[in-house]
Formats: C-alpha cells, sequence, structure tokens
C-alpha cells in the first residue's frame, strides 16, 4: 500500500467541537490556515452533528501548518482560550506514513461570544502538535528586531536582518538590499508555515564567499494573520484583501528609513529591491511600478497575477515605466491544484508569459530588464522556491562579467 513521502500529499480530516448553544449552531465553520495565506474566507467544515465540524483534504508530507479556526468570515470570530483569552496559533505536522491523519480540536470560546463550555476534549491545543525537533537553521549573522510597530497597519511584526559575511570588518563599506516579504518562511525552519526555509541565508553566504554575488543585505519582513490583506494591492471579490498600498507605505515611511539608519546600506533606487512569492510576488510587482522612486529591482516568485481579475495588467499597462529595472519573474509548471486556494494557478504559466508580453510592449526588454523562467514540475512550495533562489540573487547581485543566472524557458 502506497504511503506518502515528503513533499507529497496527506488527507488531513479535521474534528472540531464547539462550545455553541444548541439552538445557536451555524452550518459552517471555519479553518484559517497559513498556507492559505491566512484569508478571513477560511476553509469551511461542515456541521456533522450538534457542535461537531468537520473537512477534509489534503496536506503537503512533511511540512507543517499553523491554523486557527472562525465562527464566521471574519477575524472578529476567531476561536479564544478559557475566559476569551489570547491563544497561539495552532500547529501541525502533516505525517509522511499514514495515508489519511485525523486531528481533532475543541475551540473554548469565539472572540464575539465569551461562552465556555465543559467539554473535555484536550487534542492539539493550541501551540502543540509542532514538529518533535524544531530547532534553528539561522545561518550567518541575523539580527531580530521584535515587535517593530506600523502605525500604517496598526500592527507590529518581527524583522529579520541578514547582513553579509565581514560586515563588521568594514566599517566604511555600503550595501544593496533586499526586502524579503513572509520573512518567517526565508530563514528558518522553525518559524517557517510549512516547516521549510527558502534557505536564503545559506544560498547568501555560499554566493558571497565564493565571489559569485556582490555582498548584500536581506529583510525578511514577517508576515501577520492580516497577510492576505497586506499583500494585496486590490480588493478581490471572493478573497478580500486591498490594502497593499498601506503596507507598502508601511515598508518605505516607516522601515526602510529605520534600515537605512541602523545599517549600513545603499539607498538609492537601483540598489534597493523587494522580493516574495505568491501574493508576495504579486505586491512586489505592484510596489516596482507603485514606487519606482524606490525600488530599481523585484522578484516575482509565482505570482498570485490571477487576483482580482487580474487587475494587475490594467495597472502595469497605465502605470509609468521606470528605467533601469531589474525583475525577476518565475513560475513552476505544477502550481495549479484542482481545487483550493491553488486552483488558479493552473493558469500561472500563461498569466506570467501574458506579463512578459505586457512588459515587453511597455518598451522592456527581456533580455535586459526582464529575467522569465518556467521551472518544469515546479510546484507552489518553499521547497521548490528554495532550488531556484541562488538564480534570483545571481539576477540580482552577479559578480561576473557575463550573467550567470541562466532562464529555464524565455518566451519571445
Amino acid at each position: 500500500m502506497h504511503r506518502p513521502v515528503f513533499g507529497e500529499m496527506t488527507q488531513v480530516r479535521f474534528v472540531v467541537i464547539t462550545p455553541d448553544a444548541r439552538d445557536d449552531q451555524p452550518e459552517e465553520v471555519y479553518c484559517s490556515m497559513s498556507t492559505d495565506g491566512w484569508p478571513e474566507k477560511g476553509r469551511a467544515l461542515q456541521r456533522i452533528a450538534p457542535n461537531v465540524y468537520t473537512a477534509s483534504g489534503p496536506l503537503r508530507a512533511g511540512s507543517w501548518v499553523e491554523y486557527k479556526f472562525l465562527r464566521e468570515l471574519s477575524w472578529e470570530t476567531v476561536e479564544k482560550g478559557e475566559q476569551n483569552s489570547e491563544i497561539a496559533n495552532r500547529r501541525l505536522t502533516i505525517k509522511t506514513d499514514v495515508r489519511e491523519q485525523v486531528v481533532l480540536h475543541r475551540v473554548a470560546s469565539w472572540a464575539d461570544r465569551p461562552r465556555l463550555t465543559n467539554t473535555s476534549v484536550e487534542f492539539n491545543q493550541p501551540g502543540e502538535g509542532s514538529p518533535l525537533v524544531r530547532v534553528s537553521t539561522l545561518t550567518g549573522d541575523i539580527r531580530a528586531h521584535h515587535l517593530f510597530h506600523s502605525s500604517e497597519l496598526k500592527n507590529a511584526r518581527t524583522i529579520m536582518v541578514y547582513l553579509p559575511p565581514g560586515y563588521d570588518d568594514a566599517p566604511d563599506e555600503g550595501y544593496p538590499v533586499l526586502y524579503m516579504h513572509d520573512g518567517n518562511n526565508i530563514f528558518d525552519a522553525r518559524t517557517s508555515a510549512t516547516g521549510v526555509e527558502w534557505g536564503l541565508d545559506e544560498t547568501a553566504e555560499r554566493l558571497i564567499t565564493h565571489g559569485r554575488i556582490h555582498k548584500v543585505i536581506i529583510v525578511g519582513i514577517y508576515n501577520t494573520p492580516q497577510r492576505t490583506k497586506e499583500y494585496a494591492p486590490f480588493k478581490d471579490l471572493e478573497y478580500g484583501g486591498g490594502i497593499g498600498d498601506a503596507y507598502l507605505e508601511f515598508i518605505v515611511a516607516t522601515l526602510k528609513p529605520f534600515i537605512d539608519k541602523t545599517y549600513r546600506t545603499l539607498t538609492g533606487r537601483e540598489q534597493t529591491g523587494i522580493a516574495g512569492s505568491s501574493l508576495g510576488g504579486l505586491i512586489s510587482l505592484y510596489a516596482l511600478f507603485k514606487q519606482p522612486e524606490v525600488f530599481g529591482f523585484a522578484g516575482v516568485v509565482s505570482p498570485a497575477l490571477w487576483w482580482a481579475k487580474r487587475k494587475i495588467f490594467s495597472f502595469i499597462r497605465a502605470a509609468p515605466t521606470p528605467r533601469p529595472i531589474k525583475l525577476w519573474l518565475d513560475i513552476g509548471t505544477e502550481e495549479g491544484e484542482p481545487a483550493g486556494p491553488l486552483a488558479e494557478f493552473t493558469k500561472g504559466v500563461s498569466d506570467c508569459r501574458r506579463l512578459l508580453k505586457t512588459l515587453t510592449d511597455k518598451g522592456y526588454d527581456p533580455e535586459r530588464d526582464v529575467r522569465y523562467a518556467e521551472v518544469e514540475g515546479g510546484r507552489h512550495h518553499e521547497l521548490d522556491w528554495a532550488t531556484r533562489v541562488d538564480q534570483m540573487l545571481l539576477y540580482f547581485f552577479c559578480t561576473e562579467t557575463t550573467e550567470e543566472a541562466e532562464t529555464a524557458v524565455k518566451v519571445p
């Protein structure tokens, strides 16, 4: 009998017991997951008995996810602990040695309904369910700024700053800066939503040490439960979003001045880049044209170009045409799934080819200004992004006179 191995899919069934009164129970409750970008429109669980809800779906074996339950499609109805207290995200490791994994949960109360229950189910309490061994995988000189406040977004998050080898030994040297979204996923498997990191720190260390790229500072911006709203420059009628401008203003007006003051940066647009994957790729593309005086290069990895009925295309056509730019664009050929949040990525290749043509029509040279890669068999996952992040860094920061980062596919 075939059982999943690391990277394949395991069928996971969630069973949830809720505290609602018998005469006041919705037909569905919802699960908002890190792997989906923490949407308010979470995955629906159907009521199968009084106070009992369930749903089943595939998750990647060997990874781990964080999640919380919502009574309605709003964070104002998120689950709480006893006495309506705040709770940590739930965490679950997806097994590799079974075909189906069943996980039981108990919700103590909802944010908008502080009601307790006498149910004694104690499976997978908040903060439990983590991998048995979750050690930090940080490599090199990485400095943390926790609870970094944003007046633009009225929230706070962690900022991780990777400094190149020899940073402290060269007090007069300045460095270009790459701002990366989903900063909890790029350096450390311990904090990654899937339990797998991009390995950006190890890759940068290797390329710098071997003299293949110039030294660079990389700023990892942690996401928040408002990730979907923050990373989406336009509002999608189904999934929400739409506060991307405020998120960019946080980066430009609050975070960048702090980084430039605290570290030895080169502050010009040609030395300042922004990058991310999925919705992080979308907001990076948007930033390059929305804030061209700040950003001169962008990494657009597996972008969610389909968001808001592909409004990004009309935005780019109408936007100014800043020069010079460097735009890294890539997509895997197997990123989509038949159903669920990744279904739209079945059109990812055609969307990226359309974007390349849109940029060419604006006068950008697909050899000089844009580097496009189609990755055969590539999926929408940190495991896959880790395999090609070195090519993006080489494209941005290569020390060679002839560029080393070759694309998998170039489309005229």
